[in-house]
C-alpha cells in the first residue's frame, strides 16, 4: 500500500496518554457487522489478499480476521499460537488500520510494535448479546488470557492499550439511555478483566464511531454525547460519508464496500496514532461551544487538522449544509451558514428560543438517489492532508451528527425563558427608589390564573440596596442575586393567584427588567438523567407488576396504594415490557399513559394531590406486559 503524507497536523490540546503502546499489544475488537466487514463479496472483492506485516501483526491460529463464527466458542486449541494477520474471506477495517498505523510510525521514525488482533464481534446483534457473560465477550476474554500467556513465554511486555467498538445500528430504535448505560457497563467489564492481567495500560481507550444510516440519527447523537461525558472513550468519526459514497450495494446503505472498510480502518488508525504516539487525545470535528444572539447561533468547533471548510463536491449539497434549528414546537428552520475561522455562524429567519435545538445531519432528503433511504449528510469538514490508500483521497474529518438543546444556561440565553407558554407577567420593567417596606412595586394580587405546577421565572436585576421578594402563588422567593436570574418556581395549587414583586423592610432600591414568568407545560422540559440521593423509594418493596389478563381499566398487580405524598416533585423510574395494549401510572393526581417498551425516567410534579395514590392500571383496551425496577423517589 502506498501513502503520501503531505502534512499531518497535530491537535492543539495536550493529553496524558492512558498507556503506551508496547509489545505485545492485544487489540480487543467488538461490535456488529460493520466491525467484521460484512459486504457482498461478488460486488466488492477483497483488496488486501496478503498479510499486513507478518512479523508484527498477528491473529490467533483458530480465529478469523472477521471474528469467530456464529456459535463458535473459542477453546485452547484456537489460541495456542500466533499467525500473521491474513484472511482472504472478507475485507475488514483491521487490515488498513494496522497498515496505516505502521506507515504513521515510519513517518515519525518510530519502531512499529507488535499487535495481536483479537476480534470477537458478531453481526446483527444488540449490545445485550455482546455484553459481559455472552459468548462473544467470553471469546474476547479467551484471547486476552492467551495473549498474556504468549507474551510471558516470549519475555515481552503485555499490553492492552485500546479497544475498538463499531456498533449501534441494531440498537438504533432502542432506549438510548439504556444503551449508554449498557455501553458504560461493557467498558467497565473490559477494564476490570484487563486490570486483572499484567497489562501496562490499566484503563484502555475505547475507540468508537458514529452510525451513519437513515434510521440511526438519535443513536449517532447519543454516541457523541456519551463520548463527550467519558474520558476513557474517543469518537473517531461520523460514518455518513462512508455510507453515502462507499455502500455495500444499491439497496444496502448500512454496510460498506471493500474501499469503505479500508477507509474506516484508516480513520481508526489516525485516531489511535494521535492518542498514543503524538500524545494528543483524538477528538473529531465537533462542536465545542454554542452561543446564541437573537436569530444567530455561533458554533465554535474543534477542528482536528487544517482548517474548517464547506465541501459540496464530495457529498451532495444539503440545505443549510446539513444544519438546522428545531423550534420548541418542532418547526424546522434552515440557516444561512458562514465559516468564521474555527466557527460557524448560523443565521435563521426566526428568533432562537429556549427549548429548541441546533441539529446536524438530516436536512437533505434525496432518497430517490439512495434506494429510498434518507441518509445523513453535512458539507462541513476540515482540510486534513493525510492521504488514504484508496484513490489517493485525503482523510478529511467530517462534522459529527449532533443535537444541542438550547437552555437558559446556553451562552446568550440566560435571560431567555421557556417558550412553552405565554408569559403571565404583564407589568413591564420595575424601577424602585426607596419604596416603603412591603409595598408592591410590580405586579398585583389575585388577578392571575395560575393553572400550572411549574413556572420558569427569568429576569435581570440591578440591586443598589436591600432586596425585593417575588410572590407567585403561595411561594415567596427573595431576590438577592444581581444580574441575570433564571429558575423554576413550584406553584402547585395556590390559595392565592398572586404574581407580585414587593419591597422588604430593607427598602429595595434598584431595577428589574426583561421579566418573564412562563408555564412549563410538560415534564419533558426536565433533563432525563438520574438524580442521586433523592430520598427513600415509596413504591413498596420494588414490587414487579405482571399482567396478562388484559382486563379493561383494571388496577394491575392488585395495588391501589394510599400513601402520603409529602413532596412537590418525584422522580419516577421503571422498566416495562409491553405485550399489548396500554398501561397507566398514577402518582397522586398525575396520570400518564405508558405504551413503549424500555427503561424510563421522568420528573413528576405532584403538588398537593387530591388522591394519595400509587398505582399502575390497564387502559381501556387492556394491557399485557411487565413493569419492573419501579422506583418513585422524592426530589
Amino acid at each position: 500500500m502506498k501513502h503520501y503524507l503531505i502534512l499531518f497536523l497535530l491537535l492543539l490540546s495536550s493529553f496524558n496518554s492512558l498507556g503506551a503502546i508496547e509489545d505485545y499489544n492485544l487489540v480487543l475488537s467488538s461490535g456488529q457487522s460493520l466491525s467484521i466487514g460484512h459486504t457482498d463479496q461478488n460486488l466488492n472483492p477483497i483488496i488486501f489478499p496478503n498479510a499486513v506485516n507478518p512479523e508484527k501483526v498477528f491473529l490467533f491460529n483458530g480465529v478469523r480476521t472477521s471474528a469467530p463464527q456464529y456459535n463458535q466458542k473459542l477453546v485452547a486449541n484456537d489460541v495456542s499460537f500466533l499467525e500473521p494477520l491474513k484472511d482472504i474471506t472478507r475485507q475488514t477495517h483491521a487490515y488498513s488500520m494496522f497498515n496505516m498505523l505502521e506507515y504513521l510510525y515510519e513517518v515519525e521514525k518510530k519502531p512499529f510494535p507488535k499487535f495481536i488482533y483479537a476480534p470477537h464481534a458478531r453481526g446483527g446483534q444488540k449490545i445485550s448479546n455482546l455484553e459481559y457473560g455472552t459468548e462473544p465477550f467470553e471469546n474476547g476474554l479467551t484471547m486476552l488470557r492467551a495473549g498474556e500467556k504468549l507474551a510471558a513465554q516470549n519475555n515481552e511486555n503485555f499490553n492492552v492499550p485500546f479497544i475498538t467498538w463499531i456498533h449501534g445500528e441494531s440498537n438504533a430504535n432502542s432506549n438510548l439511555q439504556e444503551y449508554k448505560q449498557k455501553l458504560g457497563k461493557l467498558y467497565n467489564a473490559y477494564k476490570n478483566k484487563i486490570q486483572a492481567t499484567s497489562s501496562i495500560t490499566r484503563s484502555p481507550i475505547l475507540f468508537i464511531d458514529q452510525t451513519g444510516v437513515s434510521y440511526g440519527h438519535e443513536m449517532a447523537v447519543a454516541l457523541w454525547q456519551f463520548v463527550k461525558d467519558n474520558d476513557s472513550f474517543s469518537l473517531v468519526m461520523p460514518k455518513y460519508f462512508l455510507n453515502r459514497n462507499y455502500f455495500n450495494k444499491a439497496d444496502d446503505r448500512t454496510h460498506l464496500n471493500a474501499k469503505g472498510y479500508i477507509l474506516q480502518g484508516e480513520y481508526f488508525a489516525k485516531a489511535i496514532f494521535s492518542s498514543f504516539v503524538l500524545n494528543k487525545k483524538w477528538k473529531p470535528l465537533q462542536p465545542e461551544s454554542l452561543k446564541i444572539d437573537g436569530n444567530k447561533a455561533f458554533l465554535t468547533l474543534h477542528v482536528p487538522e487544517g482548517n474548517l471548510t464547506i465541501d459540496t463536491q464530495t457529498l451532495p449539497e444539503a440545505p443549510g449544509f446539513g444544519l438546522k434549528y428545531i423550534s420548541p414546537d418542532n418547526i424546522e428552520f434552515i440557516p444561512q451558514v458562514t465559516v468564521q475561522g474555527n466557527s460557524l455562524m448560523l443565521e435563521f429567519n426566526t428568533l432562537i428560543e429556549v427549548g429548541g435545538k441546533i441539529d446536524s445531519g438530516f436536512t437533505l432528503d434525496d432518497r430517490y438517489n439512495t434506494a429510498n433511504q434518507k441518509t445523513p449528510v453535512t458539507n462541513i469538514r476540515d482540510t486534513s492532508e493525510l492521504i488514504s490508500s484508496i484513490d489517493q483521497l485525503r482523510l478529511h474529518n467530517w462534522l459529527v451528527q449532533f443535537s444541542i438543546e438550547i437552555t437558559p444556561q446556553t451562552l446568550g440565553m440566560s435571560s431567555s425563558v421557556n417558550p412553552s407558554g405565554n408569559s403571565i407577567w404583564n407589568d413591564g420593567d420595575i424601577v424602585s427608589n426607596m419604596s416603603a417596606p412591603f409595598t408592591i412595586i410590580g405586579g398585583s394580587y389575585n388577578d392571575e390564573s395560575l393553572d400550572y405546577a411549574l413556572y420558569r421565572v427569568s429576569f435581570d436585576v440591578e440591586i443598589e440596596s436591600g432586596y425585593p421578594i417575588l410572590n407567585i402563588g403561595d411561594s415567596t422567593i427573595p431576590i438577592t442575586k444581581k444580574g441575570k436570574n433564571s429558575f423554576v418556581a413550584i406553584v402547585c395549587e395556590p390559595t392565592q393567584d398572586m404574581v407580585s414583586i414587593v419591597s422588604t423592610q430593607t427598602m429595595f432600591t434598584g431595577s428589574m427588567h426583561s421579566i418573564s414568568l412562563k408555564p412549563i407545560l410538560s415534564e419533558t422540559n426536565f433533563d432525563q438523567y438520574r438524580v442521586e440521593d433523592l430520598g427513600e423509594n415509596i413504591w413498596p418493596n420494588n414490587v414487579t407488576i405482571d399482567n396478562f389478563e388484559m382486563d379493561e381499566l383494571s388496577v394491575t398487580g392488585d395495588y391501589f396504594i394510599k400513601t402520603k405524598l409529602q413532596y412537590p416533585i418525584y422522580l419516577l423510574e421503571y422498566e416495562i415490557e409491553i405485550g399489548e395494549g396500554t398501561a397507566y401510572i398514577n402518582i397522586g393526581d398525575f396520570h400518564k399513559s405508558i405504551n413503549d417498551t424500555g427503561v424510563f425516567y421522568s420528573r413528576v410534579p405532584i403538588c398537593i394531590p387530591e388522591f394519595g395514590r400509587l398505582r399502575f392500571s390497564a387502559g381501556k383496551f387492556g394491557f399485557s406486559g411487565k413493569v419492573s425496577n419501579i422506583e418513585i423517589e422524592p426530589i
